[in-house]
């Protein structure tokens, strides 16, 4: 096993499927199937089930990619050196919830949860981790997370968890005032644009690239990631660069 096939593994999970990961790691589709053979071949377990025509991770593939993601995360932090460590241990005693969400919901519901949760344990610590969709739901069947709060990954089948629904993502594109392009009112009228994006490019769920596959346009010129949406907003409003904002309360 090498780590480059547990990085498949993630990128299949994250993105859904065989030829998007491949897309995202800049390799051949069948490059990505053999890994995959491989890994299945070393672990003893089916890592895809078929499900009409697609292929489904199962729960050991999901688990996996959950591990893999931690393992680069990891590796990242290494490379950073001490000065980056994150986390925090609370003291014996001390009740803790911990929580993931996509960036948009920490933004929506990250004062909510507070409240709800010092309601509760007034002492108690909220640890508000970030990650995409996949990733977190797969921390949460692993118990690594006591609360997800992210979109819902297509073809998505939970086990053991229970779900409700908070709203649907009505994304819009942004511009600054006076942008060139302001005046668009379709895709391909912008399809060459430069984008800031809140997160990781590449993941499942991102809207500008999801909306480009899906008319068969080539990939969006993604030139800025960053981590929240004031800071995406605030280059939008200095630039030349688009963004999706995926709710008008943000």
């Amino acid at each position: 096993m090498h780590l480059k096939q547990l990085t498949y593994l993630r990128l299949v999970v994250e993105h859904g499927g065989f030829a998007a990961a491949a897309r995202a790691a800049g390799v051949s589709q069948p490059a990505i199937t053999l890994a995959m053979q491989a890994l299945e071949r070393e672990w003893g377990v089916p890592l895809f089930e078929k499900a009409g025509r697609q292929k489904l991770p199962t729960r050991v593939a999901v688990q996996a990619a959950q591990r893999a993601a931690d393992l680069q995360s990891t590796l990242d932090g290494l490379a950073r050196g001490p000065s980056q460590a994150t986390g925090w241990t609370p003291a014996p005693g001390v009740k803790r919830l911990r929580t993931g969400m996509a960036h948009a919901a920490a933004l929506l519901y990250g004062p909510t949860i507070e409240q709800a949760w010092h309601a509760h344990q007034g002492d108690g610590l909220l640890q508000i981790m970030w990650g995409s969709g996949p990733e977190l739901l797969a921390a949460l069947q692993a118990h690594e997370l006591d609360l997800v709060i992210a979109p819902r990954p297509r073809r998505y089948r939970p086990s053991g968890i229970r779900r409700h629904t908070l709203h649907t993502s009505t994304p819009t594109v942004h511009a600054r005032v006076g942008h060139p392009l302001a005046a668009a009112t379709s895709l391909d009228a912008i399809r060459d644009a430069g984008w800031v994006v809140a997160g990781r490019a590449g993941t499942a769920g991102n809207v500008v690239e999801e909306a480009h596959r899906v008319r068969g346009l080539p990939d969006p010129r993604i030139l800025v990631q960053c981590g929240d949406y004031p800071t995406m907003l605030n280059l939008v409003a200095r630039s030349d660069l688009l963004c999706v904002v995926p709710h008008p309360a943000l």
